[in-house]
């Protein structure tokens, strides 16, 4: 750094962040050494020459003003001018990213931060045995493949998240062949380590740095590992309210999400996660006054429930949990998936949907390795599940010019906006040791604002805050007595979804002028329970407003927030994006269908939260992987429906062998007639089987589909009547797969569907190939009507070889 930079940088330092009683003075020789190191694991390795850059601009901006660069003017007038540039429009987050680095730096050179320690390193390191685990094997870091690759399955899931891990894991339980990608990393307890700055970089998007642009500049933390953003969350786990339930059925038509419709699924999530309340001795010290000034007030509160049933309070949920505590997706739905089969690839980035007749059939994945080449990795699927997340998915989607029918892809975006105070008090209650987000204020929800824990360790608390010079000095120093606690909006706010020129989102959002006023609501009541708890003072998240010591300055705020306040003077952050890919019934209005299927795109599937249609007022993830569990179920039906493939009139056939055979397969099946009675029933079928030459582009897919053509015999329901459909045969996959559809008319009429499979394993390949597990379904309502097992009578053997044949 040249002098005149080092000279501007202390200069500012001095202003931002002066001595006080136990902050020491600044060291102005070591400052740029301390804080180079925070602006390169930010910014990278050109992020140095970038923030001199920026100090030469903010050492200019107080010329227009003062006839001086800011690094010149006396020490008070310095100050004030950081203080009135922090909270211009132009000019806030310019001054917050330039002073982050020294705060970061002046923190860890005092001795303060010795004395209370930083919710990250304040403990012990804790010793991780790392014992490979067989789930382990079924996951492959897609850069170390050798050279492209092409596999099959059943279902590919893109993405690991909430949404697309309870889609996954639903799958294969139920014995489905399963790939997931994933563009982030994996990273098991022993990778969260080092400070929350050095983790944040490691496990978000964008280093977490993903915000929203519009009438104010609002952060959205986005993760991006094996397990998204549920390895970076809070924990909190909610249910969605009835009365947003009773929405989505009134108003979008969603009759089958209407209230108790979801409860099964919810039920299975909680189990999975494990979700509790925290537990009492592990709440901060935040909770406690909380607690009290709700009963001051009798507001309804308590502590929130957890998908954390082992958590020990160590205070960094959202920077990976130390303990796997926490029952994200990365320690919970990833590896029981893995464990039933599934496999896993991650830094595998999808790139294109492959669509071929109108059908979704597969996805390509580029793992870019750090030498600049890459490998690509395609699967072909019979159905493509899209988990990417509500900001990833639409633009995933518009990249491939795909669900863009109806003009919604992309839109309706919903946030849950952020607000938070703090509160000091005499009492030390040190907001950062113990569970960050562990308790609630629930008075207000049917009001549309959450009252929720909201603490971060001391190392990120110093360089947030908003208050400059001798104010932030003097919170620092009492950082020990601040509690810090939140509120988020179901919010009548908008956004979209664009993409910039490098493929990076675009996030356009505006706080409308309705949750301003709520947001000032938020603020006035969450500084009420503090000031009846026995706060000396309150600091809100606000400008103009800067201490609250008084239930007149409340209603102060009450009566001339709106007047004063816009959008941009709220320091907010958002959680929880909704919306983009919103389900509903009719396709013009809405991008997927309620079974989750794209209204555009047969077999294309999208399971996270760009599906929710609208702000649950809740935390998500219990909804988004209720909807991955359901999603699965829709899935399964169209993995069992099989692809309908077509073969380009203009392919010309190529000479290939022809396959061609008899079989017969015949058993008893229990057939449930309207009345509800059971009872055993003959059914036989008599096929024709053959592979044309033009199906050779399915078997280079390692797959094949052969045209049946018979008769069939249903006791009491169908009398040697005709029958056509498919065979198709997956050979390559773990235990191959035989997948019989027949059509066939009932003697009353009705259509029918005989769906059967053969699962032939190397261990028992007669029986398999003997044994077909059959279900008749009724089309006209999609219902199993009779459930059976059909076994090839080794007496028809020899007709079956007589019929083979095998020709050029």
């Amino acid at each position: 750094m040249e002098q005149s930079e080092h000279r501007v940088l202390v200069a500012i330092a001095e202003a931002a962040t002066p001595p006080g009683r136990r902050l020491p003075p600044i060291d102005g020789a070591a400052l740029a050494a301390e804080c180079r190191p925070f602006v390169e694991l930010m910014a990278g390795d050109d992020g140095w020459s970038r923030y001199r850059a920026a100090l030469r601009a903010l050492d200019l901006a107080t010329l227009p003003t003062h006839g001086a660069r800011l690094s010149r003017l006396p020490f008070h007038e310095r100050e004030a001018a950081l203080r009135r540039l922090s909270r211009a429009r132009a000019t806030f987050w310019m001054v917050r990213l330039l002073l982050a680095p020294i705060r970061v730096a002046r923190w860890g050179g005092a001795p303060l931060s010795t004395e209370l320690g930083s919710g990250v390193e304040a403990r012990a390191p804790l010793t991780v045995v790392r014992e490979p685990t067989r789930w382990e094997q079924q996951m492959q870091d897609a850069r170390e493949l050798e050279e492209d690759e092409e596999l099959e399955a059943e279902a590919v899931v893109v993405g690991t998240g909430a949404g697309g891990a309870a889609a996954a894991h639903a799958l294969a339980r139920r014995g489905h062949a399963v790939v997931m990608l994933e563009a982030g990393a994996y990273f098991s307890r022993a990778d969260f380590t080092g400070s929350a700055w050095e983790r944040q970089r490691k496990l978000y998007y964008a280093h977490g740095t993903t915000t929203t642009v519009g009438n104010t500049v609002i952060p959205l933390p986005l993760g991006k590992t094996v397990g998204g953003t549920t390895t970076v969350n809070s924990g909190t786990c909610y249910r969605t309210p009835a009365a947003v339930q009773r929405r989505w059925e009134l108003e979008l038509g969603l009759r089958d999400l209407r209230p108790g419709t979801l409860d099964p699924y919810f039920d299975r999530v909680e189990a999975m996660l494990g979700v509790a309340e925290g537990a009492a001795e592990h709440l901060n010290g935040s909770a406690a006054t909380i607690a009290r000034g709700c009963e001051a007030l009798g507001y309804a509160h308590g502590p929130l429930r957890r998908n954390a049933p082992d958590c020990d309070g160590q205070g960094v949920c959202c920077f990976g949990c130390p303990t796997d505590a926490k029952r994200s997706t990365n320690v919970s739905y990833v590896p029981a998936a893995l464990e039933r089969g599934a496999v896993l690839f991650h830094h595998a980035t999808v790139t294109e949907i492959l669509v071929e007749g109108g059908q979704a059939v597969g996805v390509i994945a580029r793992a870019w390795r750090e030498d600049g080449s890459s490998v690509r990795l395609t699967v072909r699927a019979d159905a493509v599940v899209l988990a990417c997340g509500t900001i990833h998915t639409p633009l995933l989607l518009q990249r491939n010019g795909l669900c863009g029918s109806s003009g919604q892809l992309g839109r309706n975006l919903t946030i849950h906006p952020v607000g938070y105070a703090l509160g000091l008090f005499d009492e030390p209650v040190r907001s950062w040791n113990g569970i960050p987000q562990g308790y609630a204020i629930e008075e207000f929800a049917d009001q549309g604002i959450r009252f929720e824990g909201g603490a971060v360790p001391p190392e990120m608390l110093v360089a947030t805050l908003t208050q400059v010079g001798h104010e932030w000095t003097e919170l620092v120093e009492d950082m020990e007595h601040l509690a810090s606690f939140g509120f988020m909006l179901a919010e009548r706010s908008r956004g979209r979804v664009l993409s910039r020129p490098d493929g990076a989102p675009l996030i356009r959002y505006d706080l409308c002028d309705e949750d301003v006023r709520r947001m000032i609501q938020g603020m006035a009541t969450l500084a009420r329970v503090y000031l009846a708890a026995g706060a000396r003072a309150v600091i809100p998240g606000v400008e103009i407003f800067d201490r609250i010591r008084s239930e007149a300055d409340v209603d102060r705020l009450e009566r001339e927030g709106p007047e004063l306040l816009a959008a941009h003077h709220f320091d907010l952050t958002a959680y929880h994006p909704l919306g983009t890919c919103r389900m509903g019934a009719d396709p013009a209005t809405s991008v997927v269908s309620p079974e989750h299927e794209a209204h555009d795109v047969e077999g294309l599937f999208v399971a996270d939260g760009s599906t929710v249609p609208g702000p649950l007022g809740v935390n998500p993830q219990v909804t988004i992987m209720a909807f991955g569990e359901r999603a699965a179920d829709f899935v399964e039906r169209r993995i069992e429906r099989g692809v309908t493939r077509p073969v380009a009139a203009s392919v010309p056939a190529e000479p290939t062998p022809a396959v061609r055979f008899a079989e017969t397969m015949a058993g008893r099946a229990r057939m449930v007639d309207a009345t509800g009675d059971e009872a055993d029933r003959q059914v036989v079928f008599h096929v024709d089987a053959s592979l044309e030459p033009a199906a050779k582009a399915w078997r280079e897919r390692r797959a094949s589909t052969m045209r049946l053509r018979g008769e069939l015999l249903f006791e009491g329901l169908a009398s040697h009547v005709p029958c056509e459909g498919t065979l198709e045969i997956h050979p390559l996959r773990t235990t191959a797969t035989l997948v019989y559809d027949l059509d066939f008319t009932a003697d009353d009429g009705r259509p029918m569907t005989l769906h059967g499979e053969k699962h032939v394993g190397p261990s028992d390949v007669l029986s398999g190939m003997t044994t077909l597990y059959t279900e008749i379904l009724d089309r006209a309502d999609d219902r199993v009507v009779s459930q059976g097992v059909l076994r090839f009578d080794l007496a028809d053997l020899v007709g079956w070889l007589r019929s083979f044949r095998l020709a050029g």
